[in-house]
This record gives C-alpha cells, structure tokens and sequence, in this order.
C-alpha cells in the first residue's frame, strides 16, 4: 500500500486535486476530539474473548429503542450522510471513512429487530450488533476507496484528470434506474463481503443471520442506484456493473459507447485500494466515541496521511 500523503502530493503536481471543491460530502471534523480510530482487533473478537467491550446502558438502551421502533426509516440517512468516505481528491491529508455513532448505534439496533426482544439488552449480543453494524457500514464506504484507486491509476497512466469529472457528469448528477451504478455497487458489497471477512466469524449465528435479511430488506428501499444493490450481489452481475463503472471513470459519461468487456483483464488489480483505509476509518461522536465500547482505539492527536 502507499502512503496517502504521497498520492496527494502526486496528484497536487499533475494538477487533478480539488481541495476547496468538495461539493456536497460531510466535512471531515477538525477537532481531533470528536473522532477516534476504529479498533479493529477489538471489532474482529467475541466479546469473551475482549475485557473492553463493555456496552453502557445508555447505548444498551438506545439499541433496545431503534430495534423496538418496528420499521426502517431511521435508516434513511445514514449511507454517505452520517457515514462517508472522504476521498483523497477532495480532502487531501483528512482523507478516510467516518462513521457517527448514531449511524452505528441505529444500523445495529434496526439489525437487533430481526431478534427476539430480550436478546437486544444482552451485553454478548449487543456487542455483536455493533460490530455487524461497523463492518457493513465500512464495506459500504470502502468501496468508494477502491473506485477513487481506480481513478488514480487511470490518473497516473494516462495523465488526464479522472476522478473529479465523473463525480461532476456522473455520480452527482441524477439519472435513470440503476444510477448511480458506484452506489449500487457499494450496496452489493455489503453483502458479499459480510460472507467472507473473517472478523465476522465470531459473530453468533443469530446476529449473522439478522444482519443479512436486515440489509436484504432495507437496501431496495433506498433511493435510485443505492437499492438496485441487491440485484448485484452476485459474482456475473457483479462484475458487469465494476466494468461499466469503469468506463464511466474514464470517459465522464453515464452512457460509455466504449467496449466495457476490456475491464475484465485488469479490473481486479485496477480497484484494488491503494491505500489502508482500515487505519483511516473513524467513528464520530460529539465529545466521546468511547459510547459504543471498545470499538474506540484511544484519542491520539492529528491524524497521519500514511499507511500500515
């Protein structure tokens, strides 16, 4: 992986940062108070197995509240609004995934509400929703890492900026069904992805199985591009959408005439991420992220712009 202070450094030179034109993204919090790392050893284990994963009862009681409320709707905010992944382009050293706590806190309890009512309080089962929670909120958000590294390649081989005009011609601008397609895509991965990471083999089963029939239910109820997630979960369908994603990256248009079938030949290196956004993922509270347990890696001062 690269540093991302280089990447922007790069990109400065070639001229294709936009810092100051972000658009309509969240702004990263400045003070280093209100954020704080996710730790994600603590997030991958059983809270057996981890003495800091005590939930407090406020939290205990908020996730009894959102699991109790019966419908979705709470929900509808919280992708890419209250958890967004700020892209390198247009925040430079502040670059990351930044998740609030409530985001959490009602993703979890709305997972909870597929369980019968007196597991929600239990501290075990609390902690699994929060975790199940997390993870699919950053599979989400680190898609959108992936598509941004695929851009700077594209950036970085052809010498032509990539990135800020699809966001400008395609992805902010409203379309047909389907679209936004990166959207759609990072839907889809909350779901592949929740099958194969291994900090969710500690999950209980229940929780697992809760988490996936909440996002098979709540995902077609987002808006355009968003809900049509569910239709690309697996691998053919999948594969089709990333490629003509990626000729919508290249040429700014929604409508591509270009022969999206080349992707296939380096599609899989070309959306690697390029940098660790898991040491870039922040939860976001307002004075003490400490409130969902030991998700929280200990306040350390300014961020840094490299990788692990």
């Amino acid at each position: 992986m690269v540093a991302a202070g280089r990447i922007k450094d790069v990109l400065e030179d070639m001229g294709f940062l936009a810092m100051g034109r972000q658009g309509n993204w969240p702004i990263p919090p400045e003070s280093s108070r209100e954020y704080a790392a996710v730790n994600w050893s603590s997030a991958g284990m059983a809270r057996t197995k981890n003495r800091g994963a005590e939930i407090p009862t406020s939290a205990l009681e908020e996730l009894e509240a959102f699991a109790t409320s019966g419908h979705d709707d709470q929900l509808s905010e919280v992708l890419d609004i209250w958890a967004w992944y700020a892209p390198i382009h247009f925040f430079g050293d502040q670059w990351g995934i930044y998740i609030r706590q409530e985001a959490l806190l009602i993703l979890a309890g709305r997972i909870g509400g597929r369980l019968t009512k007196d597991k929600i309080t239990d501290q075990s089962t609390a902690w699994d929703l929060l975790r199940s929670a997390l993870y699919a909120l950053y599979f989400h958000e680190a898609f959108h890492h992936y598509v941004e590294s695929f851009a700077i390649r594209l950036e970085l081989i052809e010498n032509e900026s990539r990135y800020e005009p699809y966001h400008n011609t395609v992805h902010r601008q409203s379309g047909g069904e389907g679209e936004p397609v990166e959207e759609a895509l990072a839907c889809a991965e909350m779901l592949r992805r929740e099958r194969k990471e291994s900090g969710l083999k500690t999950l209980s089963v229940d929780v697992r199985r809760a988490t996936r029939q909440m996002l098979k239910e709540w995902i077609p109820s987002l808006p355009d591009g968003y809900r049509n997630g569910v239709d690309l979960v697996e691998e053919t369908s999948f594969k089709a959408a990333q490629n003509r994603l990626s000729s919508q990256i290249q040429t700014a248009r929604r409508d591509s005439t270009d022969k999206e079938l080349r992707w296939r030949l380096i599609r899989r290196d070309m959306y690697r991420g390029m940098c660790d956004c898991r040491s870039h993922t922040y939860l976001v509270g307002t004075g003490s992220p400490s409130s969902v347990g030991g998700l929280c890696l200990p306040a350390s001062g300014a961020k840094s712009s490299g990788s692990r």
